[in-house]
């Protein structure tokens, strides 16, 4: 219904965070800080296609109320859905992401390693 939701806000408090503090980014020794831009994509890609999923089955609408859970009174399951899934599916795209950092920080350490021997 609207799991979307989750995902979004985080990509929000990314995007206000990235850009708060992008000059020290691109100077930071910190990988994390410097790929956040990777999370931000993958945030905003990911509720893109869910919200596409959601207009394909009906479940939101161009008219207001745009959530059809709200106009049938399922409010209370729909933030349920928000609470679980949306919340899930926010980790799972942020422990993939940090997967993603940790491994590509390993590729340059090796790389690096291997051009000064």
């Amino acid at each position: 219904m609207a799991c979307f939701t989750a995902p979004l806000a985080q990509a929000l408090v990314v995007t206000a965070a990235r850009s708060a503090c992008k000059d020290k980014a691109a100077k930071s020794r910190n990988p994390f800080v410097r790929r956040i831009g990777w999370l931000q994509k993958m945030l905003f890609g990911g509720s893109f296609l869910l919200a596409v999923e959601h207009v394909w089955h009906g479940e939101i609408t161009w008219r207001y109320p745009f959530l059809t859970a709200v106009k049938d009174g399922n409010t209370a399951e729909m933030l349920h859905e928000i609470a679980t899934l949306g919340v899930a599916m926010a980790a799972l795209i942020t422990l993939v992401w940090a997967g993603m950092v940790l491994v590509s920080s390993a590729a340059e350490k090796r790389g690096a390693a291997e051009q000064e021997a």
